[in-house]
């Protein structure tokens, strides 16, 4: 029997197309695009800066509460007369009592941040489906703002850095940054076609994440020398998201036509079942059940090997042998972010010429594991820079699933499978951040290295699924391709 194909992919195409027509835009596309990226990018430059600046600042406190008479501000801000390489001195002692304390510390924040954030981004995409993606912008936006704001008065004010974890709390129940970030993938799936063109944009979104994290990362530590202070740079975090909040509720457009809202106005219960219906077997005419499943676990294995670095590496960085300040430890930073993020655009256009989308995943995990291994047996700085060349495009397998799954999914269900992702993505960023944090925590008094090399593990773990996951692919294809 043939299978009439071409038909039954032009009528699809057709149909789309007549879905994609009716949403009409204040502004064109692209300018409705870096809207959405100028959004991202606010919330993720307070993020990340907030990451940073809290990180040291803990330290800074830990080591002030734990031994007073030491001059901290000069470890953490300034210069790195305190740092010692001497393993037999007492400061060194001081300074692995101090990495536990703060690696500690990580987990709790981790933990409070990402548990309840984990059920309100299971929610916030889905219901944008029935109410439109504008809304749910707002909401994580304003969590950032709250949390932020909370930390530049805790700082200011000089309580007791526990209490900070209850403002990672405040923050993780508005959705936090991923919960945003489904939003623009929404958006994204609204306005564009499945294929390249979304595949293309959505890294693009992805690359605004990059763009926010280079500029705070490389500009925080400047502020935080320049002021003696870790309050501003804080604060200032504050101001840029406020940005982004304006943005969202004067300038963006809403993307959702009414012809496309889901009608069904169901509990939150049921709402966090629709996120699940990617890994049932009628969930898409357009992808099989297994390939939904296989997907997200490559996913998350990219996830571990890519969200938990960040923190780890502070602590990694700003004690012997490397003792940087938080200057260099900022300039890293940019420097690893931007191969991360703009050689993921590089590579994603360069391989398009020639290859797929799962492809393209297959090499980010592979500059993963790379990276990993050589940051893992750093032991100068020249190691860690190029551990950081080496990681050019390796986050690229998140955008590149992010949009196989969305071009297997109807128009009218964008919503619950970005909530799907987002909710693994909020999993993989506690779990990750908890992981290498404990690692590092247990493994510090042999080899400080070693959570890099797990890390590296999850990536290999991540090539074997992805080469799976495109010769079964391939198989599939050819079952239903008329002979």
């Amino acid at each position: 029997m043939t299978i009439n194909t071409e038909n039954s992919e032009e009528s699809r195409l057709l149909e789309n197309k007549v879905l994609f027509g009716e949403i009409k835009l204040k502004y064109s596309k692209w300018v409705a695009y870096t809207i959405v990226m100028l959004i991202v990018f606010t919330q993720c430059y307070s993020v990340v800066s907030s990451i940073y600046i809290m990180n040291q600042y803990a330290y800074y406190a830990f080591m002030n509460e734990k031994y007073p008479t030491r001059n901290t501000m000069q470890t953490v801000g300034g210069s790195d007369s305190a740092c010692t390489v001497n393993t037999s001195k007492v400061e060194y002692k001081q300074q692995i009592v101090v990495q536990k304390l703060t690696s500690e510390w990580n987990i709790y924040c981790a933990l409070a941040q990402n548990i309840p954030a984990v059920f309100i981004s299971m929610n916030l995409a889905s219901y944008s489906d029935v109410y439109g993606r504008k809304p749910f912008f707002l909401v994580p936006l304003i969590g950032t703002f709250l949390k932020n704001l909370a930390c530049s008065l805790g700082i200011y004010f000089k309580i007791g850095i526990q209490w900070f974890i209850g403002f990672y709390v405040i923050e993780g129940s508005t959705g936090i940054w991923a919960s945003t970030l489904s939003m623009a993938f929404c958006f994204v799936a609204d306005t564009t076609m499945p294929g390249k063109t979304r595949s293309f944009v959505i890294a693009l979104i992805e690359t605004s994440i990059g763009l926010g994290a280079i500029i705070s990362t490389s500009l925080t530590g400047y502020i935080i020398q320049w002021t003696d202070s870790y309050m501003y740079p804080e604060f200032l975090s504050v101001i840029i998201v406020t940005i982004g909040i304006l943005l969202a509720v004067f300038v963006l457009p809403e993307t959702l036509h009414p012809s496309r809202k889901r009608d069904d106005h169901v509990s939150i219960c049921q709402n966090m079942r629709n996120v699940t219906e990617c890994y049932t077997s009628e969930f898409s005419p357009l992808g099989k059940r297994w390939m939904f499943i296989l997907l997200i676990f490559i996913f998350i294995m990219s996830a571990f090997g890519n969200l938990g670095r960040p923190n780890v590496e502070q602590i990694y960085q700003m004690n012997s042998p490397f003792c940087w300040d938080s200057v260099r430890i900022g300039w890293y930073a940019a420097v690893r972010n931007l191969a991360w993020s703009f050689g993921s655009i590089a590579i994603i256009k360069l391989f398009h010429l020639c290859t797929t989308d799962d492809v393209i995943a297959l090499v980010g995990c592979i500059t993963c594991v790379a990276s990993a291994i050589l940051e893992g047996i750093a032991s100068t700085d020249l190691y860690l820079y190029l551990a950081a060349g080496a990681s050019i495009g390796s986050v690229v397998t998140l955008p590149m699933y992010r949009a196989i799954m969305s071009q297997m999914t109807p128009p009218h269900k964008q919503g619950s499978i970005f909530a799907g992702v987002a909710a693994v993505e909020v999993i993989c960023n506690m779990g990750a951040s908890v992981s290498a944090n404990a690692i590092y925590d247990a493994t510090i008094d042999y080899y400080k290295g070693m959570t890099f090399f797990v890390m590296a593990g999850y990536g290999g773990v991540g090539i074997i699924l992805c080469l799976l996951f495109i010769s079964e692919k391939k198989r599939t294809l050819s079952d239903v391709t008329p002979k």
